[in-house]
């Protein structure tokens, strides 16, 4: 199938998705075009977040990846996420070479994960949606970097799936029906800027506890990150 053709086919199957399982299965196809064993389209981390696990929208990562980099603090000082927050220019990146900027402890630890996963390189595409919401979606394992044309194919086609995602996760209806009471309570005096750990004081659970059902109401609501959640419940009338 020729360039024009081949993107012309992801255009029509991406214009079909309709949920995040739709995304998996899409995006799993082209990582297998391009050789590529994982993928993952997330949305960008601030500067104060400190989890990865929180900011993945669909990913195929291994969860025992995910869990030893959040539970080693890696994205705090993430070449990558900093690279990604300056620049909307594709980044491609090896394992050898882009934690260079890291300590040595982080380097071995960052090393060492990503080996174990046999994820030796990929490339990252800055990306953003209609209302101006940042992330990335990526690719990686064990294959060398893209030719120029697999690149701007590549390129194109990560713009377009993050926007698929961003409004499969606008079209959630109804979100108050689906959100527990203590969902609803944990949006609303997240609404008022308070902390997870403030939360966990106002309503005597844990910051974890509170972090937990965060996670879930941003799900339920389809939200790309606790800033877009707060949003959504307010526009859904469940906070004001």
């Amino acid at each position: 199938m020729g360039k024009t053709l081949f993107v012309g086919e992801c255009y029509r199957q991406l214009s079909q998705v309709r949920t995040n399982y739709d995304v998996f299965k899409f995006l799993k196809k082209l990582g297998d075009e391009f050789c590529f064993e994982r993928f993952a389209v997330l949305f960008l981390p601030d500067q104060n977040s400190t989890e990865l696990s929180s900011h993945m929208i669909v990913s195929n990562w291994p969860p025992e990846l995910i869990r030893a980099y959040d539970e080693m603090k890696l994205l705090v000082n993430s070449p990558i996420v900093a690279e990604l927050r300056r620049s909307l220019a594709p980044l491609e990146w090896e394992l050898e070479t882009v934690n260079k900027e890291r300590t040595p402890e982080e380097i071995q630890n960052s090393v060492s994960l990503f080996k174990d996963f046999s994820m030796l390189g990929g490339v990252y595409f800055p990306t953003y949606d209609a209302l101006g919401r940042r992330g990335a979606v990526s690719f990686a394992g064990q294959r060398g970097k893209l030719d120029p044309d697999e690149l701007a194919t590549l390129h194109l086609l990560a713009l377009y799936t993050y926007n698929q995602v961003s409004e499969v996760a606008d079209a959630v209806s109804e979100p108050n029906d689906q959100l527990t009471p203590r969902e609803r309570e944990c949006i609303y005096w997240s609404s008022e800027g308070k902390t997870n750990n403030e939360i966990g004081v106002i309503l005597s659970i844990s910051e974890n506890t509170v972090s937990s059902y965060m996670i879930s109401a941003a799900k339920k609501l389809g939200a790309l990150n606790r800033a877009h959640a707060i949003a959504l419940a307010i526009r859904a009338g469940i906070v004001s």
